[in-house]
């Protein structure tokens, strides 16, 4: 019987994960498959079984770790659970796939505040308002969500972050 080498197999796939490749790829999941859990996931989701979908969507970011729309399942049910640490990573996460998304910093900023920290809540809206589009549907929407939040952190927030960027 041939020994298998898993140090050999680990560094392998290790390697590939550092190029890029998913769990997805390596195990020969389909799209069409993760769909299929996305949309349990988001069932649960929205009919408030918030533990299984909790579960499923750990699962899809941990099959396809560069989906952004499974990162922002898991934010928003971890904000639900009012895990807001986790939510503020996995809506990071999100945020860093594609910066021009203002969702997550939007959600992240909710979440900062939930938890009073309010110097962080005023950098996730001062990165939705440097990234994200102004001249489109999307944009104006969430800017508009982004004032009202802004409104509920207070300028002291926003000017102590600006000393910050003048001491840099």
């Amino acid at each position: 019987m041939q020994k298998i080498d898993t140090k050999k197999i680990s560094e392998g796939v290790k390697a590939l994960i550092e190029r890029g490749a998913t769990l997805k790829q390596l195990k020969g999941v389909t799209n069409a498959e993760l769909e299929a859990v996305y949309s349990l996931a988001f069932g649960y989701y929205r009919t408030g079984k918030f533990d299984e979908a909790l579960k499923l969507f750990q699962f899809l970011v941990l099959f396809d770790h560069l989906n952004q729309k499974f990162w922002m399942g898991l934010g928003a049910v971890q904000q639900v659970l009012k895990d807001y640490q986790s939510a503020v990573t996995s809506y990071g996460y999100c945020s860093f796939l594609k910066l021009d998304n203002p969702k997550p910093q939007l959600h992240a900023a909710e979440c900062f505040l939930a938890m009073g920290d309010k110097r962080n809540a005023a950098s996730s809206l001062e990165a939705l308002e440097e990234y994200c589009p102004k001249d489109t549907d999307v944009g104006r929407e969430y800017r508009a969500k982004a004032a009202k939040l802004r409104e509920l952190i207070g300028e002291e927030a926003f000017a102590a972050l600006a000393k910050e960027d003048e001491k840099k």
